[in-house]
C-alpha cells in the first residue's frame, strides 16, 4: 500500500485525513549532544482527500513528527479523526546500509481535529512533552527495555503538580536504560548527509526541467497564453496561496491543456517547473498591476532616489 503513497508524487501539496493512533518517540545519537529524543504519533487509515467526494486509501498507518500544528490539537485519543495538508517524500531506511526507500509525509499544515470533542492542552515544553509520552506508554515501554529517563518523567510529573486541570495520566518513576544495547540507536549523522545529498539532487533535477520546459515555452507563444489565462482563471476560483508557485495551474489541468496543443506527455515534468520560474511568473503578472498616474510615477521617480 505505500506504493500507492510513492505514486502520489511529491510535487504538490495534498490533503490527508486519518485516525490517531498514539504518541511515540523517536532516539537518535548526535556525536556531540549525546542522546536526543523527538516526539512522533502514529495515524492509521490514511487517506488522501483532495477531492472529498472521492477520497483514496493510501496506507493503513503513517509515523509523523508529533510538530506544532499537531501539538495545538491538544490530548489526542484513539480513533480521533484528523485533517492536514502535506507533502510525500521519499526516503532511506535500515540500520545498517539504509538501503531501504519508504515515503512519509512532511510539511504538514492547516491541521484539523474533525471529531468534535472537547480536549486538554498537552505540554508545550519539549522535556515535559516526552516526559508525557513516556508516561502514556509507561508499560509498553518498560517492558519492552526502552528509555524511560527521570530528567523527562520527573518534569512531567512536576508540570502535572502545577496545573489546575492534570492531564488523565498517570506519573512514573524513570528507569535508567540509556545504552545502545536496549534501543537501536539511530546514525543522525548518517541520515542528515543522505537528507542533505537527497535535497541537492531533487534541487538540480529541477533546474535542469525548468530549463527544459522553458526552451518549450518560449518557443510556443501560444500555449504560453493559454497557460496564462488558465492560472488566471484559477486564480479567482483559488481559496488560498498554496498553489501560486505554480500559478495556480494543478497537474490534471496541465495535462489537459498539454494534451490540446499536442505535446509529448513526457514533457509536462520540465513544463511544470517551468510555471514556477521567474520568467513564466513575469509572463503571468503582466498587465495585472494597476497602472499609476502621472503624479504617482513622478512620486516614486523622486521616492527611488
Amino acid at each position: 500500500m505505500r506504493k500507492i503513497l510513492g505514486s502520489i508524487g511529491s510535487e504538490e501539496r495534498h490533503t490527508f485525513q486519518a485516525d490517531f493512533g498514539k504518541y511515540g518517540y523517536k532516539r537518535y545519537h548526535d556525536p556531540i549532544r549525546g542522546e536526543l529524543y523527538s516526539p512522533t504519533m502514529v495515524v492509521r487509515n490514511v487517506k488522501i482527500v483532495d477531492d472529498p467526494d472521492n477520497p483514496k486509501m493510501i496506507t493503513d498507518h503513517l509515523w509523523l513528527n508529533l510538530t506544532k500544528g499537531f501539538s495545538s490539537l491538544g490530548l489526542l485519543q484513539e480513533g480521533d479523526r484528523i485533517q492536514f495538508n502535506g507533502r510525500v517524500s521519499e526516503y532511506s531506511k535500515g540500520f545498517i546500509n539504509k538501503d531501504k526507500k519508504d515515503y512519509e509525509l512532511t510539511y504538514p499544515s492547516k491541521v484539523q481535529l474533525l471529531t468534535d470533542r472537547e480536549v486538554q492542552a498537552i505540554p508545550e515544553d519539549h522535556r515535559v512533552l516526552i516526559g508525557m509520552i513516556m508516561n502514556l506508554n509507561y508499560k509498553f515501554y518498560n517492558n519492552a527495555g526502552r528509555p524511560l529517563v527521570p530528567y523527562f518523567m520527573d518534569a512531567f510529573a512536576q508540570w502535572q503538580k502545577d496545573q489546575e486541570h492534570p492531564l488523565p495520566i498517570e506519573s512514573h518513576k524513570g528507569n535508567e536504560f540509556e545504552n545502545s544495547s536496549n534501543y537501536d540507536v539511530l546514525d543522525y549523522q548518517n541520515e542528515k548527509d543522505e537528507m542533505e545529498k537527497r535535497l541537492a539532487e531533487q534541487k538540480e533535477k529541477k533546474a535542469k526541467q525548468q530549463e527544459a520546459g522553458l526552451a518549450i515555452l518560449q518557443s510556443n507563444s501560444k500555449l504560453v497564453e493559454e497557460l496564462v489565462a488558465l492560472g488566471k482563471e484559477q486564480k479567482e476560483k483559488a481559496k488560498d496561496e498554496s498553489a501560486a508557485e505554480y500559478c495556480y495551474i494543478s497537474n490534471s489541468k496541465l495535462s489537459r491543456i498539454l494534451e490540446q496543443n499536442k505535446i509529448d506527455k513526457s514533457e509536462q515534468p520540465n513544463i511544470k517547473q517551468a510555471l514556477a520560474s521567474d520568467w513564466f511568473h513575469e509572463q503571468f503578472d503582466n498587465g495585472e498591476k494597476e497602472e499609476l498616474s502621472p503624479l504617482e510615477l513622478l512620486a516614486n521617480k523622486f521616492n527611488q532616489k
